[in-house]
């Protein structure tokens, strides 16, 4: 620890502004981002966070509400095009296909997922990389700043949101580690207890219970895997995927459950849920819908994951032929996730689709 806090500190020294980089928003990397920004705002550095995505799930959108967030945190596309040195946080991918064929170089790095190309440390000592398995980045952070010696005042903003962090993705904690737990129980000290009731009784949208009943209806089950649409949808509604995505995994038998819907007539978006620990949930979804496709494991084994795929038929679309893209998406989907064995041919087909969407730069959800 003695070393990495000196190599931490060698790093913040040289420089005088530090962009942040989140590409999937959620309790974790806000929680992170902001905790690195109080950091080095301690070092007298210029903070900016910049973000992929929107503010699409309910929860997400409390805490960007609750905490003004507009005026700290800004879309990927107001960074400054010639800006390349960034801080990197929960995500460890400067190839990531959500930052849009930007190019980033992060001198500052804090994740907690074991993906491939990772950014690596280099000898020159002119990166910092923080990369562990535990189940919160926002951890790292909270241990970062209690090695630092950091003070923070009662009901803190930036120690509520890693609060927050921690005990969203670890699943209240069930996903948590050791680290995890003491992390949270020393930062909870400096955070506004009251202000979780807002964070965890956020409303949800009528239209979220009729995409659930779509949802339900139209299931497919078989021996222990689930898939699930529900239609087509607008992408400020996508988010809805993952919220049904966990309410289905919980269901008793169930180790893998896949939701899907055509977003915006353009590409098909899919959120995953495994239990199976067996079941290696990023190469799954590799290998049937190419490299647009990612997923995290908690340290309890519990993966989550997603990707998007672009259809190539933007002149076949429309409503007069959105029944029949419905049902061949659908044929489609449900052969990858209840049939395919992954023979040769079908193989070599999923590989020239994926170098298709690859090129064209489209997100990984």
């Amino acid at each position: 620890m003695t070393e990495r806090l000196d190599k931490f500190k060698k790093v913040m020294a040289g420089i005088t502004s530090l962009p942040i980089v989140i590409t999937q928003i959620d309790p974790d990397a806000i929680g992170s981002a902001m905790l690195l920004r109080y950091i080095a705002m301690t070092f007298g550095i210029k903070v900016d966070i910049y973000y992929c995505g929107n503010f699409g799930h309910p929860q997400n959108r409390v805490i960007y509400t609750l905490y003004d967030l507009s005026s700290t945190l800004f879309p990927i596309k107001e960074m400054p095009k010639d800006l390349q040195t960034c801080a990197l946080v929960d995500s460890s991918q400067i190839n990531d296909a959500r930052l849009h064929g930007r190019i980033i170089n992060p001198i500052v790095v804090f994740d907690h997922h074991e993906l491939d190309a990772r950014i690596k440390e280099d000898e020159a000592e002119q990166r910092f990389l923080w990369i562990d398995r535990v189940g919160a980045a926002t951890t790292l952070l909270i241990e970062m700043v209690f090695l630092l010696d950091i003070s923070f005042p009662k009901n803190s903003q930036e120690a509520t949101l890693a609060v927050l962090g921690v005990f969203s993705d670890t699943k209240m904690l069930l996903n948590a580690t050791d680290r995890d737990i003491v992390a949270y129980s020393k930062m909870l000290e400096y955070a506004d207890k009251d202000s979780f009731r807002h964070f965890f009784n956020y409303p949800l949208p009528q239209r979220y219970f009729e995409y659930f009943k779509e949802a339900v209806n139209g299931w497919k089950i078989k021996e222990a895997v689930l898939v699930t649409s529900i239609g087509f949808i607008a992408s400020k509604d996508a988010d809805q995927l993952a919220i049904i995505a966990d309410n289905l995994i919980r269901m008793t038998e169930i180790q893998l459950a896949i939701t899907w819907a055509i977003v915006d007539n353009a590409f098909v978006r899919i959120s995953a849920r495994c239990t199976d620990m067996s079941l290696p949930l990023h190469d799954f979804l590799r290998e049937r819908f190419g490299q647009n496709c990612g997923s995290k494991t908690s340290a309890l084994g519990i993966a989550e994951g997603g990707g998007l795929i672009k259809l190539p038929i933007d002149f076949w679309t429309g409503d007069e032929v959105k029944d029949e893209l419905f049902a061949l998406v659908k044929r489609k989907m449900e052969y990858l996730i209840l049939e395919y064995s992954g023979s040769p041919q079908h193989k070599d087909n999923d590989v020239e689709a994926c170098e298709w969407i690859a090129n064209n730069n489209y997100d990984i959800i």
